[in-house]
């Protein structure tokens, strides 16, 4: 877990105004969504282990210990938004459905 945070793989994207954030963290095989409010990450494990009432996977552990201790934010505007969060979720696809 650890490792994930001190190699940056963790990122943080804040859209300002608004203020709306998306967490990605660069896996083993791929970059993964996670929303650390909802405990949600779009890895394997998650869905076959964390869903199952298992641990939370490692991503959600990186994302949350990288929130206790501070994490720097890329920036973007709000009209940016919908284009990466669409990017995103279309890379969490193809990844779950080459599998």
């Amino acid at each position: 877990m650890s490792e994930q945070t001190e190699t940056g793989s963790v990122k943080l994207m804040v859209f300002r105004p608004s203020g709306k954030k998306i967490w990605t963290v660069v896996g083993k095989d791929n970059e993964y969504w996670v929303d650390p409010e909802t405990e949600f990450c779009s890895c394997n494990s998650f869905y076959f282990k964390t869903l199952s009432g298992g641990e939370p996977c490692y991503h959600i552990r990186a994302v949350k210990k990288s929130m206790q201790n501070g994490i720097g934010a890329i920036e973007f505007d709000d009209e940016d938004y919908l284009r990466i969060l669409q990017a995103v979720a279309e890379d969490a696809e193809k990844f779950l459905l080459r599998r």
